[in-house]
């Protein structure tokens, strides 16, 4: 992840922005600026605004706290980063009664609030958040929902426990040639290839390629941009999995540092977030593993030694016998010794049922 440094900071002047909230609402993508009126008190200095929207007035005075608001602002033609003094206001609608407008902190609530106990004060707030216009919530909900559409997703590999269809990138099992088996642009986008060779091409990626990684194949030849993307894609799956649970843990986990596209892609396909820390499951962790062997086959003319899987990642050969079948490949007897190979036709799991997602 980038490092930003700050390079000048803007403390409030006689103009500023403001950060505007609504007590019991939100704007959405059909909002349209809305003209609005400000207030100083000369005496005490207390900032109030008041504007109109859709037929509801809405007012509220400026916060003041002991902390301050900012926003981070960067140039990207210079890569300049400013810190904005911003201010923050809260605006509530103000309810008219009998032609009698008052603002929703009538004169009992106001006393509550400054003079009842703490006990009282929460319930003047509740009493508050409650008093809302209907007519301006039923409005709000509906601009919500308008634009809302319904899309359709195969879930169908999800659904099926036995499958192994999810440990994999996605599959052409009746493909005629080896090439077509797992093809790259089904492996990342063409976008996503584009972005990730940007963010790496000025910067000294090699460093992140496991050792062993660049001595495959497509490794040692001159690289071609998606092989490139590749082998620092498969490095950086090398890297997750034998990161510790307690690694994961740590906000500042960065699987890619590099590219924060391929970064991002990673930890969004391959950990999950649970009550808001970073996990990894069993079945995660397997997924992983195949796409590591998916991933060296194709840099690697479609073929590498088992024996230097085994102790790469120190597996029996039965477990990883039964991993490696999963992404179509087979082990087959080479000029040096058993070697993993992508070839046609390709080799399907047991036939035994697992008795859990774990294989």
């Amino acid at each position: 992840m980038p490092v930003l440094r700050i390079d000048e900071v803007y403390p409030k002047q006689s103009l500023y922005p403001l950060i505007v909230r609504f007590q019991n609402g939100y704007t959405t993508e059909d909002f349209k600026p809305t003209p609005c009126a400000w207030f100083e008190n000369t005496v005490t200095g207390e900032k109030s605004m008041i504007t109109e929207i859709e037929n509801v007035i809405y007012a509220g005075t400026e916060e003041k706290g002991p902390g301050s608001s900012f926003l981070l602002a960067r140039n990207k033609k210079t890569g300049k980063v400013r810190l904005i003094e911003v201010g923050n206001i809260e605006l509530k609608p103000v309810i008219q009664n009998n032609n009698n407008t008052t603002v929703l902190d009538t004169s009992s609530l106001e006393l509550s609030r400054k003079f009842g106990s703490k006990k009282a004060k929460k319930v003047m707030e509740q009493i508050e958040k409650l008093k809302v216009n209907k007519k301006t919530v039923v409005n709000q909900m509906s601009n919500v929902t308008v634009n809302i559409k319904e899309e359709q997703l195969d879930l169908s590999v999800y659904l099926k426990t036995d499958s192994n269809e999810m440990y994999i990138p996605p599959i052409n099992r009746q493909a005629k040639e080896v090439t077509d088996v797992y093809e790259k642009d089904k492996i990342l986008s063409k976008e996503l290839y584009e972005k990730i060779i940007s963010e790496i091409e000025n910067k000294d990626y090699s460093s992140e390629l496991a050792p062993w990684i660049k001595q495959l194949a497509a490794v040692k030849r001159d690289l071609k941009n998606e092989d490139t993307v590749l082998a620092l894609y498969a490095s950086c799956l090398v890297k997750l999995y034998f990161a510790t649970c307690k690694d994961l843990l740590k906000k500042s986990y960065i699987a890619c540092e590099s590219s924060g596209t391929l970064n991002d892609f990673i930890l969004v396909n391959f950990t999950t977030f649970t009550n808001g820390k970073r996990m990894r499951s069993i079945q995660l962790k397997d997924k992983t593993f195949c796409h590591i062997i998916v991933l060296i086959l194709l840099l690697n003319n479609f073929k590498y030694e088992l024996d230097e899987l085994c102790l790469s990642f120190k597996f029996a050969l039965r477990t990883l016998n039964t991993k490696i079948r999963v992404t179509g490949a087979s082990i087959v007897n080479g000029e040096s010794g058993k070697m993993v190979q992508l070839k046609l036709p390709l080799s399907t799991p047991g036939l035994n049922r697992r008795k859990s997602a774990k294989f």
